[in-house]
């Protein structure tokens, strides 16, 4: 009787790719976990932003000297606000009187590129008790999402 040649050799080639499998959907798993963390920390830090934008425009009075003749599409206000890597452009563009709409650009470094997202708000005067002119958001005028680049 001859022993069978090659054998154990085999066994130990299927053991360790077998052992090598193992590691890659495990490291494969942790990419991908990380990827998803990533994704959803700069969800947070654009609604942040978003949020900041929207504070900017109404915790400033509005203007009252140009709410009596808004021009529709003309620019009111702009400006800007960050949180954390994502930053918010934002205009205020006159509409019917008493409204206008803010839109909230996003921007924020993602994974080798930039998530981007537009975002758009009717917002309309209402006077405080003192008489203060103030915009208050109306309703959503509707957003919508820029794929990234």
């Amino acid at each position: 009787m001859t022993p069978r040649r090659g054998f154990a050799l085999a066994a130990v080639l299927a053991a360790l790719v077998i052992m090598a499998m193992v590691v890659a959907v495990g490291a494969q798993r942790a990419l991908v976990g990380a990827r998803e963390s990533t994704l959803a920390l700069a969800r947070a830090e654009m609604s942040g932003a978003a949020t900041g934008a929207l504070a900017a425009v109404i915790a400033v009075p509005a203007d009252t000297a140009r709410l009596a003749d808004i021009v529709p599409g003309a620019l009111l206000d702009s400006g800007s606000a960050s949180f954390g890597s994502a930053r918010a452009a934002w205009t205020l563009t006159g509409a019917i009187a008493p409204y206008a709409v803010i839109e909230i650009d996003l921007r924020r470094p993602v994974i080798g590129g930039s998530a981007r997202e537009f975002r758009r708000m009717i917002v309309g005067v209402r006077r405080d008790s003192a008489g203060e002119a103030w915009w208050v958001p109306t309703g959503g005028g509707g957003w919508g999402r820029i794929p990234s680049s």
